[in-house]
């Protein structure tokens, strides 16, 4: 249970939170949340796909791993990674970038405002003066994590309002198709993965001038373009997963 609290440099003038990955803090999944506004850096490095949930609709995921708790990422799982605690990718998806904290709301002057809070029952709180990153610094102002995490959750924020839409219009083109991958590892084990979306080429190369002009409009063209080029990344993953069978053995 999240013990969330207003971010405030008062009561938390001397909070400290651990800023490398590990599965200690929580980071050890195979897929995490992620959202249209970041596409341009996931396509890069992650596979992204989308899936139906069975509450929250339509939702896009970076592939991390073959299994629930199997992030590929985690250096610390390979023999003398070039930084114990470091990520092996240029970008960490903001969902756990941003670390124990989170966007909320507070009325002000009639007005709905972004606040940050924390939650202090997070993994990387430190409860050590000497450990982790300081979130203020000695006279009250923002560190330059804070102020990091800050752009994190502004991005977050903007990019969860911008999903519902590009996913509504996703399905009002009828651009999304199921996808399923069967992989297999140097070793000869076979691994599925399945239960996701993916764009339909064929579909999205025959809409007309005008979808297209819309989609280039709203700034949702470039999104469409980095889901597909992002399926390349699973060549990576699966290479990744190879390296990590090697040292199992």
């Amino acid at each position: 249970m999240a013990k969330l609290q207003l971010l405030n440099n008062l009561s938390h003038k001397d909070l400290r939170v651990f800023t490398r990955y590990g599965a200690q803090y929580g980071d050890n999944v195979g897929s995490v949340l992620t959202f249209p506004v970041e596409y341009d850096d996931l396509h890069k490095e992650y596979p992204v796909l989308l899936r139906r949930h069975p509450t929250h609709g339509l939702q896009s995921v970076a592939l991390l791993g073959f299994s629930a708790q199997e992030n590929l990422f985690l250096n610390d799982l390979y023999p003398s990674p070039p930084s114990a605690g470091s990520w092996m990718a240029r970008y960490v998806p903001a969902m756990i970038a941003k670390g124990p904290f989170m966007i909320g709301y507070q009325q002000q002057d009639g007005q709905s405002e972004p606040v940050i809070h924390v939650d202090m029952d997070h993994p990387r709180i430190s409860h050590d003066a000497a450990g982790g990153t300081a979130v203020f610094l000695p006279k009250g102002g923002q560190s330059g994590y804070l102020q990091k995490i800050a752009s994190t959750l502004q991005r977050l924020d903007t990019g969860q309002k911008e999903a519902d839409l590009f996913y509504r219009e996703m399905d009002h083109l009828n651009l999304l198709v199921p996808v399923n991958f069967t992989l297999t590892l140097n070793s000869g084990e076979k691994i599925s993965v399945e239960g996701h979306e993916t764009i339909c080429s064929e579909t999205f190369a025959s809409l007309p001038s005008h979808s297209l002009s819309e989609l280039h409009r709203k700034g949702w063209l470039n999104y469409i373009i980095f889901l597909q080029s992002s399926l390349a990344n699973m060549n990576w993953l699966i290479e990744m997963k190879n390296a990590m069978e090697i040292v199992r053995t």
